[in-house]
């Protein structure tokens, strides 16, 4: 009886822990919205580019997700000549003081000095 116990309490710790991830996962999402919600449309276009570029990278190359789960990212990662262009433009942007930029930066917690 006490095997039948030990499945059953661990079926419940399981089902606490998967409960506590999705409600992580949820909550997050929120977060995330919110901010992503706020921010100008040239910052979502970077962003986004790179995610995508990010991801692309790792899903079509083993060495790239090999070295990226070693901590070496910006080593494995290629970024496109188009994301590329995004972002410099978006580090210009903010370098000469454009409002919404600053304010994305913000939001993000993003300094550049």
């Amino acid at each position: 009886m006490s095997g039948a116990n030990t499945f059953f309490l661990d079926l419940v710790l399981a089902g606490k822990k998967i409960e506590d991830f999705l409600t992580s996962v949820v909550k997050g999402a929120r977060a995330l919205g919110l901010i992503w919600g706020a921010l100008s449309g040239p910052v979502l276009a970077a962003a986004a580019a790179v995610f995508y570029d990010v991801v692309k990278t790792v899903a079509a190359a083993e060495s790239a997700a090999s070295a990226a789960s070693t901590g070496n990212v910006t080593g494995a990662i290629t970024l496109s000549e188009t994301t590329l262009g995004l972002v410099q433009q978006i580090i210009s942007d903010f370098k000469a003081g454009e409002g919404t930029i600053l304010a994305d930066f913000k939001a993000l917690g993003i300094k550049l000095h």
